[in-house]
């Protein structure tokens, strides 16, 4: 990593903390979604997703998420930083 690399990060982080509402692109299950960052939890993608979690538990449920060549999964309580393009997929896991 460069000098200049690393202060384009410090720059992109300190931009995120003076706009923390700002909105992102991203989508859930194909759907386009609008949401506001800097960080998106488990529970606001199945929210995003249709989901109501009221009286369920939520282990019972499965996000994962993809970003260029980068992907990763969600649990309960857990939280990504957002990035326009993010792709996520939620739903009932099918797990026994």
């Amino acid at each position: 990593m460069t000098g200049r690399d690393i202060l384009s990060l410090i720059n992109s982080n300190l931009h995120t903390m003076k706009d923390p509402e700002k909105e992102f692109q991203i989508f859930v299950n194909t759907k386009p979604r609008k949401v506001p960052g800097p960080t998106i939890s488990f529970e606001r993608v199945l929210q995003e997703a249709g989901i109501d979690l009221a009286g369920q538990d939520p282990n019972l449920y499965d996000v994962e998420w993809v970003h260029g060549n980068r992907a990763g999964t969600l649990v309960p309580g857990q939280s990504v930083a957002l990035e326009n393009g993010m792709k996520f997929d939620a739903g009932k896991s099918n797990r026994s």
